[in-house]
């Protein structure tokens, strides 16, 4: 004769299994918590999304370059440029190239000989009332390059002997930063990854 389970004789094993899945709950909710608190993310991820103190967030791209070429970055003739934004940028529009946030990234690939290379930029500053200036600093793999000031409205090219420090950093690659601290809020409800500073009209790395 086998014994039947009466309803009574049942509770406890249904309570001990509902405080189990309880504990397992909580556990979950603590670990989410953890990971949201904590996430596993590149140095870069987190500054943008989470900590908020970059404007702009690497993208893959290549730099695929050929040395040499005068290169447009305006509507007109944008298609070789594609390959150097790596991020900051806006458009491009008839005017160029417009910066967003405080910094701005373009990429060129080396090949795998060359001698010192000149780099030249040609930007224009904004024209907002209240702003007569753009400061503009630029740096080549981390490697102060220039540091300029464009009057609103105004265009300027800038060409300098890229620092020779610069290739031991990559000796692959140069990484151009402009850093914009004199960027612009447009409207009054734009965050700082969309404030404006200068247009970048075109470029050139070469012998």
């Amino acid at each position: 004769m086998s014994d039947v389970l009466s309803p009574i004789a049942g509770r406890p094993r249904t309570g001990m299994l509902l405080y189990g899945l309880a504990a397992l709950l909580a556990l979950f909710e603590i670990v989410v918590l953890w990971v949201a608190l904590h996430p596993q993310v590149d140095a870069d991820y987190r500054a943008y999304f989470l900590d908020q103190t970059i404007t702009c967030l690497p993208q893959p791209v290549s730099g695929a370059y050929q040395l040499g070429q005068a290169i447009s970055f305006t509507s007109e003739n944008s298609g070789p440029a594609k390959t150097l934004r790596v991020c900051g940028w806006d458009g491009p529009a008839g005017d160029g190239l417009h910066s967003v946030g405080t910094r701005s990234l373009l990429r060129f690939a080396l090949p795998d000989a060359h001698g010192q290379l000149r780099l030249t930029l040609e930007m224009a500053a904004i024209a907002v009332d209240g702003h007569p200036q753009q400061r503009v600093g630029i740096s080549v793999n981390g490697i102060a390059f220039a540091d300029i000031t464009i009057l609103a409205g105004e265009t300027r090219t800038i060409t300098a002997l890229v620092p020779p420090e610069a290739y031991d950093i990559n000796p692959q690659q140069l990484d151009v930063a402009l850093d914009l601290p004199d960027a612009v809020k447009m409207n009054p409800i734009d965050i700082e990854t969309r404030w404006r500073a200068i247009k970048l009209i075109s470029g050139r790395l070469g012998l």
